[in-house]
């Protein structure tokens, strides 16, 4: 049973019953942040980030939803919308899918889409009208434009066009969404002629000007994520701990659907992955430090927190390190997309495994070796959705009933 103590007191007032949470109390800071646009869209100008409202993210989600009449009619309304919108999300994942592998049994796909339905932070997301949801939309759809645009050899503006707003709409949505433009600018400049890709950055630059202007007037953008928490080195190992987590089931499935001649150490073991892995981990382990016990994802919580033993949890930011780089095609592109997903997360500020998911399950799939991904997904996948459900069971047990 759940105490007086233990419920938001924001949505007792809306008569919603549920646990106090950090999503459950960002919905408060979202609805007044919507009303405030509601009542005056010059508001968006007039009021000043970490002063007049709690909102450290850009505000495109709430631009959105303030200015559409049933949207924002009320609470309730507005919980509704979102729920109903975040539900779109698997479906964008699917069609995605059936871009990036043209032959595999659509079924398998609608099962591998449909995994996203199992992650808590989709699910919390969805039910509290979080602006993390609206941005991985809008990240998705910018990476199946980005697929048809490799699909016409590049060859093609209305979908370079598309890749490029729908990326910028998850930016405008969740500021940390920058990390994969970094990745389509590398992408850009290695297929695009020269003269295209500077037509390109003025093209970019148009886009980002408004942005720009917005985080000059609300610079705590930039600086509330200056908490020294933890520090860049610290932060690499915490991501690909987390890391880790997403890629075991599909690194186990692959080992059981190889064939038995290539079951053999020389197709597993990568010594260059390896040597740079080990040397990685062992110059972040020297100036380890993470403060808090919020965040830094379940093998942090469990070895460190529980265990007590910082060894095992240095050996699961090894393995992710080495995994993360085992699953990269080989390519500059993949590798440098594995060193902003590692790297992304470390400005000192909190390291929540939300960040991750389903986000990197996304980019996983659609971004890392496309035959090793093949050898995952396409036969037994039972290994993936058990993991998975049993991730979905324990963590709701977790929330209902407490350890």
């Amino acid at each position: 049973m759940l105490g007086p103590q233990e419920l938001n007191p924001f949505l007792l007032e809306f008569d919603i019953k549920t646990r106090t949470g950090g999503v459950v109390n960002d919905l408060a800071t979202h609805w007044q942040y919507i009303t405030y646009l509601k009542e005056d869209i010059a508001n968006l100008i007039k009021l000043e980030m970490g002063v007049d409202t709690n909102l450290i993210n850009f505000p495109l989600h709430n631009i959105i939803f303030s200015q559409i009449y049933y949207f924002n009619d009320s609470l309730k309304n507005y919980l509704f919308i979102v729920f109903i919108t975040s539900l779109l999300l698997p479906i964008i994942f699917f069609l995605c899918l059936r871009n990036r592998f043209k032959n595999i049994n659509k079924y398998n796909l609608i099962l591998l889409s449909s995994l996203i339905y199992l992650f808590p932070a989709f699910q919390y997301s969805a039910i509290w009208g979080n602006n993390h949801i609206v941005a991985l939309i809008f990240l998705t759809i910018g990476i199946f434009f980005h697929l048809k645009l490799k699909d016409c050899n590049y060859n093609s503006f209305k979908y370079y066009f598309l890749t490029v707003f729908f990326t910028s709409l998850a930016c405008y949505t969740r500021q940390y969404y920058v990390f994969f433009f970094l990745y389509l600018l590398l992408d850009f400049y290695l297929e695009f002629k020269i003269k295209y890709f500077l037509l390109n950055g003025i093209f970019l630059l148009i886009l980002a000007s408004p942005g720009l202007i917005f985080l000059f007037n609300n610079q705590i953008l930039l600086t509330a994520m200056d908490q020294e928490v933890t520090n860049f080195t610290s932060a690499i190992l915490i991501s690909a701990s987390i890391i880790l987590f997403y890629l075991l089931p599909f690194f186990v499935q692959y080992l059981l659907n190889l064939p038995v001649a290539e079951k053999k150490i020389k197709n597993l073991f990568r010594l260059k992955i390896f040597l740079f892995s080990i040397i990685l981990t062992i110059i972040c382990i020297y100036s380890f430090e993470y403060k808090v016990t919020v965040g830094g994802g379940i093998f942090y919580k469990i070895f460190i927190l529980i265990l007590k033993s910082k060894i095992l949890f240095f050996c699961t930011s090894f393995i992710g390190i080495y995994l993360i780089l085992f699953f990269s095609e080989k390519n500059i592109k993949s590798i440098f997309l594995s060193i902003l997903i590692l790297s992304t997360f470390t400005t000192g500020f909190f390291i929540f495994q939300k960040y991750f998911e389903p986000m990197f399950l996304i980019l996983l799939i659609i971004y890392f070796d496309k035959n090793k991904i093949l050898q995952s997904i396409e036969k037994n996948n039972f290994i993936y959705i058990s993991y998975f459900f049993g991730y979905y069971l324990i963590s709701n047990y977790i929330y209902f009933f407490g350890l």
